[in-house]
C-alpha cells in the first residue's frame, strides 16, 4: 500500500514538472554546400521560393528581355487592386483596333460590356489583348497612365530592371523586364487570393453579353495548369507568353506542402523546351530544398497542459506568452544543411517606430552562407491571460482605485491561485486515497477483531462454566 501512495506522489510531481520543462527543436544534417542547378535552354531563368523570396536557381536573372504576355500578370494585379469584380468595362474603339489583329483575342466588339471579373479571366486564361487594353483604360483612363502605374508598382516591389509601356506585352523596344523582376511581380500577385484563384483556373465561361448572343468558352493556355500534354504535380498557376521578338516566355507557380516555388523562363527557343526547362527547374527546387516554420523552431508547439482537466486547459497552458513569432515566417535551406548553420539576428524596433495599433515589435532574420534564407516578425500579443469568472449575487459599485489597485500585477499573479489550488487539491486527493485504501480497511479489521474478542469473553464466562 505504501508503494501505491508513493507512485501517486511521483505521478503528481511529474505532472507539475511537465509544465515547466522546456523542449528544444531538432536540427538537420550539417553541410555547407549549395545545390547546383541543371542546364536549361532558356537564356534567362530563375526559381524563387515564394514566402522568403530566396533565389534557389539563377541564370542571367537581371538581364532585360521582352516579356510578351507574361506582362499581363502585373496588369491583372493592378486591375484587381483598383476595381471591384462587378464593375462594368465598356470596350472602346481603341481597345479593339489598337492591337494587332493577328494577336491573341476573344472577339470582343466595340461597345461590348464585360464585368471586371470576366475581363480578368479573359486576360489570364486566354491572354486576350483587347480585354487587357480595355481593362487598363477602365482603371487609368489611358494606356500611358496605366503604364505609369505599372512602372510605379514594379519599382515598389524592387523590380528595377523593367520598363512597361503597354498592359499586354505586344512588341515595343521600350517594353522589357528581367526574370528576377517577373519573379518578384508574380510573388506579389500570388499573395492576392483573387489572382491566385483565376491563374489556377482551367476553363471559364462568359455568358451572352449586350453584343454577343452566344457563350464564350475560355481555356487556360498554360499546359501545366490545363494538364494538356504536360503534367506537373503541385502546379497552381502561371502565365504564358510568346512573340517573335520575345520568343517563348513562361511563368509557373507550383506548391508542395508549405514549399511554394515560382519559376520564370525567358527567351526559350521552342514551346516544348519552355515546359521541359520549367519542370526540370521545379524538380531541382523541390528535390534539394525544404521549408521550416520559424514559429515551430523558435517555440516548439508542445502541449504542456494538465491531463486531468479539459474545460480549463487554456488557463493551465504554460506555453502562453505575450511575445511570439509570426506563424507565416519560414526558413528555407538545402536538404543537406543544418538549421544550426543558419545565422540568426534578432532586431527589436525602437519604440518611436512602433505604431499604437501595430503589434509587430521586431524581426528575426536568418542567413546561410551570407544569403538571406528566411525571417519572421516578432509579435506582441497585447491580450490578457484568461481567468476564471465567478458569479456574484450582489452587484457592488466599483470604488475609487487606490495606489495599491493601480500597481501592475506580475504576470505570474494570474496563475498563482490556480497553481496553489492544484497543489492543495493534489494533497487532498492523496490523503483521501490513503484513508480509503489504508485507514478504512484497517479500522474495519480492528472492529471485527474487537467483536470476536467480546464474543469469546462471553462464551468462556463463569456463568457458562456453571451451566456445564
Amino acid at each position: 500500500m505504501k508503494k501505491l501512495i508513493l507512485s501517486v506522489i511521483c505521478t503528481a510531481c511529474l505532472i507539475l514538472s511537465a509544465a515547466v520543462t522546456p523542449i528544444t527543436a531538432g536540427s538537420f544534417d550539417d553541410t555547407s554546400s549549395w545545390p547546383q542547378g541543371p542546364s536549361v535552354y532558356a537564356e534567362a531563368a530563375i526559381v524563387m521560393e515564394a514566402s522568403t523570396g530566396l533565389i534557389l536557381y539563377e541564370k542571367n536573372i537581371h538581364e532585360p528581355h521582352y516579356p510578351a504576355s507574361i506582362t499581363k500578370i502585373l496588369s491583372a494585379l493592378l486591375v484587381i487592386e483598383n476595381c471591384s469584380p462587378g464593375e462594368v468595362v465598356t470596350f472602346s474603339r481603341d481597345a479593339i483596333f489598337n492591337i494587332e489583329r493577328d494577336s491573341t483575342h476573344i472577339g470582343i466588339d466595340v461597345g461590348e460590356q464585360l464585368t471586371v471579373q470576366q475581363c480578368l479571366y479573359g486576360i489570364l486564361l486566354e491572354s486576350a489583348n483587347e480585354v487587357t487594353y480595355a481593362a487598363a483604360e477602365h482603371v487609368a483612363g489611358s494606356i500611358p497612365e496605366f503604364s505609369d502605374m505599372m512602372n510605379e508598382k514594379a519599382r515598389s516591389l524592387g523590380a528595377l530592371n523593367s520598363n512597361f509601356v503597354n498592359p499586354h506585352g505586344l512588341p515595343d523596344d521600350n517594353h522589357y523586364t528581367s526574370a528576377y523582376d517577373m519573379a518578384l511581380i508574380t510573388r506579389e500577385a500570388m499573395k492576392n487570393e483573387t489572382f491566385r484563384k483565376i491563374t489556377g483556373t482551367r476553363t471559364y465561361q462568359i455568358p451572352p453579353t449586350n453584343k454577343q448572343p452566344e457563350t464564350r468558352y475560355l481555356r487556360n493556355h498554360h499546359k501545366l495548369v490545363l494538364k494538356d500534354g504536360y503534367q506537373y504535380e503541385g502546379t497552381i498557376g502561371g502565365k504564358t507568353g510568346y512573340t517573335s521578338k520575345a520568343k517563348y516566355t513562361l511563368v509557373t507557380v507550383a506548391k508542395r506542402g508549405d514549399l511554394e516555388l515560382i519559376c520564370v523562363v525567358m527567351r526559350v527557343d521552342t514551346g516544348a523546351h519552355q515546359y521541359e526547362d520549367t519542370m526540370k527547374l521545379l524538380d531541382f527546387g523541390f528535390d534539394n530544398f525544404s521549408i521550416y516554420p520559424i514559429k515551430e523552431l523558435e517555440s516548439p508547439n508542445v502541449s504542456k497542459e494538465s491531463p486531468f482537466f479539459t474545460r480549463y486547459n487554456s488557463l493551465l497552458d504554460f506555453s502562453n506568452t505575450s511575445i511570439v513569432t509570426d506563424e507565416n515566417g519560414y526558413i528555407v535551406l538545402p536538404n543537406t544543411a543544418s538549421f544550426k548553420d543558419a545565422k540568426k539576428d534578432v532586431i527589436f524596433y525602437p519604440k518611436t517606430e512602433i505604431k499604437d495599433d501595430h503589434n509587430v515589435i521586431g524581426t528575426i532574420i536568418y542567413t546561410y552562407n551570407g544569403m538571406y534564407v528566411g525571417g519572421a516578425d516578432i509579435i506582441y500579443n497585447n491580450i490578457k491571460s484568461p481567468a476564471l469568472i465567478h458569479a456574484e449575487l450582489d452587484i457592488v459599485p466599483p470604488s475609487e482605485p487606490t495606489v495599491e489597485d493601480t500597481e501592475p500585477e506580475s504576470s505570474g499573479g494570474y496563475f498563482r491561485p490556480i497553481i496553489i489550488g492544484l497543489i492543495v487539491g493534489m494533497f487532498v486527493l492523496i490523503i483521501g486515497l490513503y484513508f480509503v485504501l489504508v485507514e478504512r480497511p484497517r479500522l474495519k479489521r480492528r472492529s471485527a477483531y474487537l467483536k470476536k474478542r467480546e464474543l469469546r469473553k462471553q462464551y468462556f464466562s463463569e456463568d457458562n462454566f456453571l451451566d456445564l
